[in-house]
């Protein structure tokens, strides 16, 4: 039996749980991410060998961390996360499994980075949708600014003289707003 044949055999017998071809790769890389990265020896060494004292300069609480690879900020190590340099890596077929598995099997210096969590998700957000990391960085703003009741939206945009009224309106009006403020 191939795996073609074998994905196919389960879409058959779990309709429910593989509707579609995607389904089962989807989760599949989630149990190779579980599997090999998030308890990943190498990445949990690496981590910690980049962790250091705070600068002077720093008043938290944490007693050790590292910069941001992204920011350039130091940040205490419950706020950093490891991040492959080399992005995001699809699985969408049979011919993706072996690649995959060795891009998470990353382990030096030259594969991985220390960033801080908040980055990390902007950095992995600006590589799905093909765009710069600052441009993420203003769409997951907008993302969060959305979230808010809309009434509260359609004020603070209207206090501003900014488009308000429906969902594409605001966007846009928030979009403005954080670019004239360089956030």
């Amino acid at each position: 039996m191939t795996l073609q044949d074998k994905i196919q055999q389960l879409m058959e017998q779990h309709p429910d749980l593989f509707p579609t071809e995607a389904s089962f790769w989807s989760y599949l890389r989630g149990c190779l991410r579980r599997g090999l990265w998030n308890k990943s020896p190498m990445k949990h060494r690496f981590k910690s060998s980049q962790m250091s004292p705070p600068p002077e300069d720093y008043k938290g609480r944490g007693k050790k961390g590292a910069y941001c690879e992204l920011t350039g900020e130091w940040q205490m190590t419950s706020k950093m996360e490891v991040d492959h340099k080399d992005g995001h890596k699809s699985l969408l077929s049979e011919d993706d499994i072996v690649p995959y598995v060795i891009h998470l099997l990353a382990s030096g210096n030259q594969e991985l980075a220390v960033v801080d969590k908040e980055a990390h998700k902007i950095k992995s957000y600006a590589e799905r949708k093909g765009i710069s990391f600052e441009e993420a960085k203003v769409e997951k703003e907008i993302i969060q600014k959305m979230r808010l009741p809309k009434a509260e939206q359609d004020a603070t945009l209207k206090a501003q003289g900014l488009p308000f009224g429906n969902d594409g309106n605001r966007r846009e009006g928030w979009k403005r707003l954080l670019e004239q403020r360089g956030e």
